[in-house]
């Protein structure tokens, strides 16, 4: 009975164990982390920074049955202004269909003969990804835990701005799986 309450603990204590903090010295010392994405805005007062990062020690196939992917990792985005300087954890689950890759529609587009015009309509709103963001923790620079309080989302994945960052993470993501980018697949 004891071994039993013991078991249901630790399993209990697992699911509710907070992201492993960090800091901002190791994910820019440790190889481990690699950039993915900078934003610093341009204009006057423009004195905020944004870096994302992906763990690549994280990095986990969930399905691989071509042309469907499903990839999962951990990104960490280190934002830093004269207010705040914070790190968010994400667990990001990308879907990538393959037969909507850029290249993939431009093959299928000059085998139909279609438009040039064509294709890129279809490519600004058919991207064939589709990514999760489940929030695993929050940190100051220096690796102090902070309350998190924004739930996880589900949304398509887009080509154009304004929203680059979330395609440009998925596309690394796609990369580090397979050394290939999601839009050179070419599914005929």
């Amino acid at each position: 009975m004891l071994k039993r309450i013991f078991i249901m603990l630790a399993v209990a204590l697992a699911f509710t164990i907070p992201s492993q903090a960090i800091s901002i010295q190791e994910l820019k010392s440790s190889p481990q982390f690699k950039v993915i994405y900078e934003v610093t805005p341009d204009g006057p007062n423009a004195d905020e920074h944004t870096t994302w990062y992906l763990d690549t020690k994280s990095i986990e196939v969930l399905e691989y049955a071509p042309p469907m992917y499903k990839i999962k990792a951990t990104v960490y985005n280190a934002y830093q202004s004269p207010r705040k300087n914070v790190i968010y954890s994400d667990s990001w689950i990308v879907s990538y269909d393959t037969r909507l890759s850029l290249a993939s529609q431009v093959y299928r587009a000059k085998q139909a003969g279609a438009s040039l015009t064509t294709v890129i309509d279809a490519a600004q709103t058919k991207t064939g990804m589709t990514g999760t963001e489940e929030p695993l923790g929050k940190f100051s620079f220096d690796g102090q835990s902070l309350p998190v309080q924004v739930k996880a989302s589900t949304r398509a994945i887009v080509r154009m701005a304004p929203n680059t960052t979330r395609y440009d993470i998925a596309d690394t993501l796609f990369y580090e799986a397979y050394r290939m980018h999601f839009e050179d697949v070419v599914v005929k």
